[in-house]
């Protein structure tokens, strides 16, 4: 199975959230403190915790309310998944078992529902419901009409063996444990043993020795054997530490390269006392000195850590999903850009949902993936970095083209402003070389520069400066015009920038002779750069990064339209992605590009 969707409703802030991951093996929730990525995260972990029949306590039940004092309503979270061909074949061989001779007609899809009802904000009742209309292959109607007993008894089976396991880290910061406690089969547990640190890295424990045997449980095979058989349980710690070796040293290796490996061996410490075991993460150096993982860095631990609990985990179960809350927030920029690597990899074998305020840990490969998450309940103050937790909260989340294509954006920039610091692909510092393009602005530069490197793939490297407007060229101007030094300045055909050319010539005179040209100049065209691109190539341009249809939504609204394809272009040139293009508005940037290619070579 494979998760496809996620709805949430009333959930703490939430007001109604869909998070969806069809087409996308990797989420990313963008947003700033308090704006309900965290809470998300906890409404779809609360759905396997409960699926897997772990119903939380009406104490618990309390905290998912929306805040106030008269609530009432449900809360609801619903998972949608899609079942691929071997789930299918999983229920047929458990129907068979049972109903010998008969097939089943198997649905495509599977929905699952948990419903809290609240009136004046006291719990009332919990509720399940389930879109799942399995029925046998000659019947008319589904199994949940004719016989709701067996339609359960599948829905069960498809629940505790089928759907794949949800794993939440609200903290990878892990303060990995000196020592990790179990207790021999008999012997009464205590707050070392229960509390949840060590469970969690218990469960980690098992992990491992089920790569190293899959039929083997750590707790059976090696704590309840100490006693009477040392050698076969040391061996199979012999038999974890060397997969941890494998395991995490070569996937260290391909994050930081070879010559970063500053450690040989991961060594498993067991102490034995009293029916209590004790086991102790230990590494060894080059040079045989042992270190207990918590004297290393910080960045160390982390991704200690980090690839502790995803490499042993992500293929447990098919299609497991992973939730990482705000992962490696603290670490240095260079280290956040590694992350990026590993959960890349970390994709190929599982699906995962990250929440960041981290432009680092922006990919723009990932964007179709990308949710903003606001709260429309945080003042303005609040969105200026003045955190007020008194603050009430209204959650919602939208995919980020759509929040920027349809205009959402334009007056809370602070929610996406992680990806346009990402997006913000400046050219580099300018040298001072001869033949430098000064163009008008930023988006100028964009356009030109996707049209020679992506559409046209143009090999005569030209070095193109982006200026900050049509009136703002003074400075860059009279900078290369001081060191003596040839450029060109290219500026639109319209109006304004007409006027804004005869500025210059008038203050500079003869020194800007056969130096700056208009559009009007060069191609007989009285229009701004993106004028040079025919409407429907616009189109093309706009529907391949917002969606088929957008375009058509927005464009007579004409500065968005321009807002839009100007991003739009952006977007494009970062991922060098080529879309179809007419000859005639290859044609008009052929000439531009030959225009500008004379005038610098004459130089």
């Amino acid at each position: 199975m494979l998760y496809k969707n996620f709805k949430i409703k009333n959930f703490k802030g939430i007001d109604k959230v869909e998070i969806n991951l069809e087409n996308n093996r990797i989420i990313t929730l963008v947003g700033l403190n308090e704006s309900g990525k965290t809470t998300i995260m906890e409404a779809i972990a609360l759905f396997y915790r409960m699926i897997k029949g772990n119903d939380p306590e009406t104490s618990e039940l309390n905290e998912f309310r929306p805040k106030g004092i008269d609530f009432t309503g449900d809360i609801e979270i619903e998972a949608t998944l899609s079942l691929e061909e071997d789930d299918k074949k999983q229920i047929q061989e458990h129907w068979k078992k049972k109903r010998k001779r008969t097939h089943l007609d198997i649905p495509n899809e599977f929905s699952y529902t948990h419903k809290f009802t609240f009136k004046l904000h006291t719990y009332q009742e919990t509720s399940r419901t389930c879109d799942f209309g399995i029925k046998i292959k000659t019947a008319q109607k589904s199994l949940y009409q004719t016989d709701r007993n067996i339609w359960q008894e599948i829905i069960e089976f498809v629940k505790k063996e089928i759907v794949p396991e949800i794993l939440y880290f609200d903290d990878f910061i892990f303060q990995i444990p000196n020592k990790i406690c179990f207790v021999k089969q008999g012997v009464a547990e205590d707050e070392e043993i229960t509390n949840k640190d060590n469970k969690v890295w218990k469960s980690v424990i098992d992990d491992i020795l089920k790569v190293v045997n899959s039929q083997m449980g750590f707790q059976e095979h090696v704590v309840d054997i100490w006693e009477t058989d040392e050698d076969a349980a040391s061996n199979r710690l012999a038999q974890m530490e060397k997969v941890l070796d494998e395991k995490i040293t070569s996937r260290w290796s391909e994050l930081f390269g070879e010559h970063k490996v500053n450690f040989k061996e991961i060594k498993l410490e067991p102490k034995y006392s009293g029916g209590r075991f004790y086991l102790t993460f230990k590494i060894r150096t080059q040079s045989k000195r042992e270190f207990l993982v918590n004297e290393r860095s910080k960045g160390f631990k982390w991704f200690f850590s980090f690839l502790l609990f995803t490499e042993f985990r992500k293929k447990r179960t098919k299609n497991i999903l992973f939730l990482l809350d705000e992962p490696a927030s603290n670490l240095h920029s260079s280290a956040q850009t590694k992350i990026l690597e590993a959960l890349g990899e970390l994709s190929k074998d599982a699906l995962v949902i990250f929440s960041t305020h981290s432009h680092h840990l922006i990919k723009i490969d990932w964007l179709s993936g990308a949710y903003i998450c606001i709260n429309e309940d945080l003042s303005e103050e609040t969105l200026a970095g003045n955190l007020n937790l008194s603050e009430g909260a209204k959650i919602s989340a939208i995919k980020y083209f759509t929040y920027v294509g349809t205009g959402l954006g334009n007056d809370k920039i602070s929610y996406f402003q992680p990806i346009l610091d990402k997006l913000d692909y400046k050219p580099s510092t300018v040298e001072p070389i001869p033949n430098i393009v000064i163009l008008e602005g930023k988006n100028d530069w964009y356009t030109i520069k996707y049209f020679s490197e992506v559409i046209l793939k143009d090999q005569n490297v030209l070095n193109f400066y982006s200026g900050a407007g049509k009136d703002k060229l003074w400075d860059i101007i009279r900078l290369y015009l001081s060191w003596g030094k040839e450029f060109l300045v290219i500026m639109d055909g319209d109006a304004p920038s007409i006027r804004s050319k005869e500025k210059y010539e008038k203050e500079f005179n003869e020194f800007l002779k056969e130096r700056i040209f208009t559009l009007k100049d060069i191609l007989d065209i009285s229009t701004a750069t993106e004028g040079l691109i025919k409407e429907f190539d616009q189109k093309e341009i706009h529907d391949s990064v917002y969606g088929i249809g957008s375009f058509d939504e927005i464009k007579s609204n004409g500065k968005k339209a321009k807002e839009n394809l100007n991003y739009a272009i952006n977007q494009l040139l970062v991922q060098k992605k080529s879309v179809k293009i007419s000859k005639e508005t290859r044609n008009n940037f052929k000439r531009l590009l030959k225009f500008i290619k004379d005038k610098s070579l004459k130089k």
